[in-house]
């Protein structure tokens, strides 16, 4: 029997995953905003929120997506009023973007009447799995970085 090398069983293990992840996680969170934003708007002020402030290099860095995305997302959420640019003193190049309170209010009120996703995996999960898939999600999130 020839032993099988772990990368490759890592992609039969990705591709066994991947309907899944999207069916069962991905499509219900992205259920739960309702229609009233992308999810990549949503990755942006949550994004924003933890970072404080960043420049569209940054941002676009963080979000895995080209500036020039960054760039078009920024300015319909300043025309929502919910990111604000902010200039730095010594030069003017330099674009912060920070979340305004409306944004974060928006964000705090959302996570709020927004429970559905959360309440969907409690309902189906016991507390032991919720931590496996915790667990999980977290070693993703230290590994897939390393990817080039």
């Amino acid at each position: 029997m020839k032993t099988e090398k772990v990368s490759e069983k890592f992609v039969q293990n990705l591709l066994s995953v991947l309907p899944n992840w999207h069916s069962k996680l991905v499509r219900p969170f992205k259920d739960t905003l309702n229609g009233e934003m992308s999810l990549e708007t949503y990755y942006c002020l949550e994004t924003l929120k933890i970072q404080g402030t960043a420049t569209m290099t940054e941002l676009a860095h963080l979000l895995k997506v080209p500036k020039q995305q960054v760039t078009k997302l920024a300015e319909k959420l300043s025309l929502h009023g919910f990111v604000e640019r902010v200039y730095n003193e010594k030069d003017r190049r330099v674009i912060r973007l920070r979340l305004t309170k409306k944004a974060i209010l928006y964000l705090d009120e959302y996570h709020l009447k927004n429970t559905a996703f959360i309440q969907s995996l409690e309902n189906q999960l016991d507390a032991e799995e919720l931590r496996k898939l915790n667990q999980a999600v977290e070693l993703l999130g230290e590994i897939l970085p390393k990817l080039k």
